[in-house]
Formats: structure tokens, C-alpha cells, sequence
């Protein structure tokens, strides 16, 4: 608020904040439509915030613990009285709504985090979701309390209107539990974190079902912690038949849960060579079938706007005939009306032929590059046929496995080291597992399967790329 003179006489006038200034604008508009919440923004930058947490931003919402974030020194005293100029109008804490606004060395906002909320107001989504668009530099959001049905839901629309890629909900627990709608319609997630959300085999059942081939989320997250929860058996079979047919989920984090040898053993079933079922299979040929006919579909379509475009360029560039005596016309009637009667179809009739070919190659040309090859889990590149069966062979695009503190035996570990060796035997790329850790379990503290494992897991991150400093144990073992 500042004072202006009209006329001799000082008037009080608010300035409105520009909604690509999110840490004032959020208060203000909230403020304006008289929200019963305050909502108070602490403004640091990307430098400072990961400084104080030796991590970086996207790696620090994977993290169990994240230190709290520190005001920037050079801000300090800006947001200082940005704050004091909110501070007076607070009731009590629990109307309150705390935002962390991390901004890069641009003044862009690339993170929101939302600490230690009572409740999140469904009005301050909602106003986020009208500004979202003048903040395109805006990646992640962070939620570790206060979230409801109606805070998943608003942020699934959040999701679609904005460049958002990585969503930590550690420690949201919802009655509701509807975490699947973010992964609905065009998800582009590539990181979602539902550490110490309570989730049970039922609700992991409808996220998985939104991460199977080809859904749109299957073909975007590739980190997926689920640590801390209460996930069996049943849920980590559901993880399995999702890892049969996801190419692109490279994180998995299930430590701290209640999965015993059965399921660990069904999560490894899906990373060496499998039998596809029947419904497998026809499933394979049908989306075969079906990328065929959009190809086709799209050659005809562009061999049409080739031919259209080359008719307009024909008769752009064809010139007015010279006229031609009358006499001479007379003359030369007769003589020429019978050799171009006989050559004039056959003539036409090979360029239209040449032509076409032309067009196709081209459209051909255009609709490759545009559409690809054929790519399918299945596909005849992933599979091999013994003795008349169809297997595949396997998945190799998981790399982090993390299934420690959970109830697993000698048993499991064996397993581990066949699936490793088949992984090291076929070597495909990307190679497969390279980190697992089983700390926690009931295991043996020392075994030759456990060397031979950290061996293999050891070749493997060495294949894959140069490591210049001293790498800590691929394998975390440890006896309860």
C-alpha cells in the first residue's frame, strides 16, 4: 500500500502485484477474494536451498528427511518486510498456510513446497492453477501435510496446464487416497514420491493399473518411491506385472514395507526372460496393427497436401502462351491434330505414374521421421520363440531396486544372483539392475552368493559409465 496526491489530498491506494511475481501476488489474491487463510511465502534461492541440504532440489524431495529451507542472505531483508506486512493479519497458526517459493539465479520460480500445513485451502490451488502459465520455469511441488481429496484433485489440473515434472507427497496420508488421478489422461510425471502415505495393496493397485503399457504413464515416471507404507505381497505382485510391459520406470523404492520372498521373487520374475500370455500377445499384435494403420493413414494425408502444394507452385509459375497467327494455327491444324491425339495419353499417363511414386517416397520419407518405428515391449526385437512359445526377454530398464526392511530370506538372494548373472549373460543396454539394497532383512551378514552379487552389480556400474571417485557398496546387507 503506498499514498498518492490528488488534488492536495493523500489517498491510499494498493498496487497490484504482477501474477509473474508469485510470492506477492499468491497473499494478495487470497487477501482480495477474503480467504480465511494467510498465506505467508518464504522466498530462498536454488543456491542457498541446496546448499543447506548438500543435496539437489530434485534429489532432496527423494530423500526421507529434507533439512528445512533458509532464507537467502541478500533477500533477507525484502522478504523480511514482505513478511511483516502479512504477519499482522494472522489470526492463529492454524490459519496459516506456509509456502517455500524456490527461485533460480533469474528470479524464476522452480519450486513450491508446502511445509507443516494444517490444511491446505483449496482457493490457493485453485488461484496457483490461474497463475501457473506466467511460471514456466516451475518443475516441482512439495507437499508434506495438510493434503486432502480436494488438494490431489486441483493439482492433477495444475498438472495439465503447466511444465511441472516432479510431485513429493511424503508423509500425505488421505483417506481417499486417490494419489492414481495424477497419472490419469496425458500424465508427463517423471517423479512421484508417496513415502509414509499409509498406502495399502488397493490403493498401489490403482496406481499400478495407470502405469501399465501403453498408458501415457508408463511412458513418462521413472522414479516411483513408495517407501514406508504398508504394501504385501499383493501389491508387489501388481509391481510385477506392471514391470512386464514399463520401459521407463528406472527408480523403485519399496524399503519399509511388508513384502516377503513371494513377492520380491515375483518383482525379479519380470526382469529375466518370461512366457507372455495369450492376452499378452494379442494385445502386441493389436497396437501393431493399429500404428500401421495410422502410418498409412497419415502417407495418404500427406501425399494429398504434396500434391496440393505442387499444383499451386504448377500454376504459379506457368507463364501466358504467346498468341500465334491465324494462318499459321490454319496450317499447322492439320498436320499435328493426329500425333498428338495418339502421344498425349501416353505421355500423361507415365508422368502421373512417376509422379505418384514420387509423392509416396516423399510422404514416406516425412511420416517416418515424424512417426518413428514401431516400439512395443513386446515386439519382435524384445522376444524369442522356444519351442513354440513366445517369451520375452525381459525387463531391462530398471536400475534402482530398494527393498530393504522388509521380510526377506536366503531365498530371495538367490534369486537375485540369477536374475543379475541372465542380466549379465544378455547383455543388453541399458544393462538392467546396477544398485540393489536388501539391508534390514533376515540375511546372511556373509555368503558367496552375496559376493558374487556385489561383483556383478560392481561390473555393471563400471560398464555403464566412468566413475572417477570412490563409489560406496552396491549391496547393503545387514542381519536384524
Amino acid at each position: 500500500m503506498e499514498k498518492i496526491s490528488v488534488m492536495g489530498e493523500s489517498i491510499e491506494t494498493y498496487i497490484r502485484p504482477s501474477p509473474d511475481d508469485f510470492v506477492a501476488f499468491l497473499p494478495w489474491a487470497c487477501s482480495q477474494l477474503e480467504s480465511e487463510y494467510n498465506v505467508i511465502i518464504s522466498k530462498v534461492y536454488q543456491s542457498d536451498y541446496t546448499r543447506s541440504s548438500g543435496l539437489s532440489v530434485r534429489s532432496k524431495s527423494r530423500s526421507k528427511s529434507r533439512p528445512k529451507a533458509v532464507l537467502s542472505k541478500t533477500d533477507a531483508a525484502s522478504d523480511r518486510e514482505d513478511k511483516t506486512v502479512i504477519m499482522h493479519q494472522v489470526g492463529s497458526a492454524e490459519d496459516i498456510v506456509h509456502i517455500v517459493a524456490v527461485l533460480d539465479n533469474n528470479e524464476d520460480v522452480v519450486q513450491i513446497s508446502f511445509e507443516k500445513n494444517k490444511h491446505i485451502p483449496r482457493l490457493v490451488l485453485k488461484i496457483i492453477g490461474l497463475i501457473i502459465k506466467f511460471h514456466p520455469q516451475l518443475n516441482s511441488v512439495m507437499i508434506n501435510q495438510g493434503a486432502d481429496l480436494s488438494t490431489i484433485y486441483e493439482l492433477k489440473k495444475i498438472l495439465v496446464l503447466s511444465n511441472i515434472t516432479d510431485v513429493c507427497l511424503d508423509g500425505c496420508s488421505l483417506c481417499e487416497a486417490n494419489y492414481d488421478i495424477l497419472l490419469e489422461h496425458e500424465s508427463v510425471l517423471r517423479h512421484l514420491s508417496l513415502c509414509r502415505c499409509k498406502i495399502e495393496d488397493d490403493v498401489l493397485q490403482n496406481i499400478a493399473s495407470k502405469l501399465a503399457y501403453p498408458n501415457s504413464a508408463s511412458k513418462s515416471l521413472s522414479v516411483l518411491n513408495l517407501a514406508s507404507n504398508r504394501i504385501t505381497d499383493i501389491g508387489a505382485k501388481c509391481l510385477a506385472n506392471v514391470l512386464r510391459s514399463n520401459r521407463c520406470l528406472i527408480y523403485l523404492n519399496l524399503s519399509d514395507n511388508r513384502i516377503t520372498d513371494d513377492g520380491g521373487i515375483d518383482l525379479l520374475d519380470s526382469l529375466q526372460e518370461f512366457c507372455l500370455t495369450p492376452e499378452e500377445v494379442l494385445a502386441s499384435r493389436a497396437r501393431y496393427l493399429s500404428f500401421l494403420k495410422t502410418k498409412n493413414d497419415l502417407i495418404d494425408s500427406t501425399m494429398k497436401e504434396l500434391k496440393i502444394g505442387d499444383l499451386g507452385k504448377s500454376l504459379a509459375k506457368k507463364k501466358p502462351a504467346r498468341s500465334v497467327p491465324t494462318t499459321v494455327r490454319k496450317k499447322a491444324k492439320g498436320t499435328e491434330r493426329e500425333g498428338s491425339l495418339v502421344s498425349v495419353p501416353e505421355t500423361t499417363a507415365s508422368n502421373n505414374d512417376s509422379s505418384d511414386k514420387i509423392f509416396h517416397d516423399k510422404a514416406v520419407s516425412i511420416v517416418q521421421t515424424s512417426l518413428g518405428d514401431f516400439s512395443d515391449p513386446f515386439f519382435s526385437n524384445n522376444t524369442s520363440v522356444k519351442d513354440e512359445v513366445l517369451y520375452c526377454n525381459g525387463n531391462n530398464t530398471l536400475s534402482y531396486l530398494n527393498l530393504a526392511f522388509n521380510d526377506l530370506s536366503y531365498i530371495f538372494l538367490k534369486k537375485l544372483l540369477n536374475v543379475l548373472t541372465y542380466q549379465k549373460t544378455v547383455d543388453r543396454k541399458p544393462r538392467g539392475l546396477i544398485y540393489v539394497s536388501i539391508d534390514g532383512n533376515n540375511l546372511p551378514v556373509l555368503c558367496d552368493e552375496l559376493k558374487e552379487i556385489e561383483a556383478i552389480l560392481e561390473m555393471g556400474i563400471n560398464v555403464q559409465r566412468n566413475v572417477t571417485s570412490k563409489k560406496r557398496p552396491q549391496v547393503k546387507v545387514s542381519s536384524r
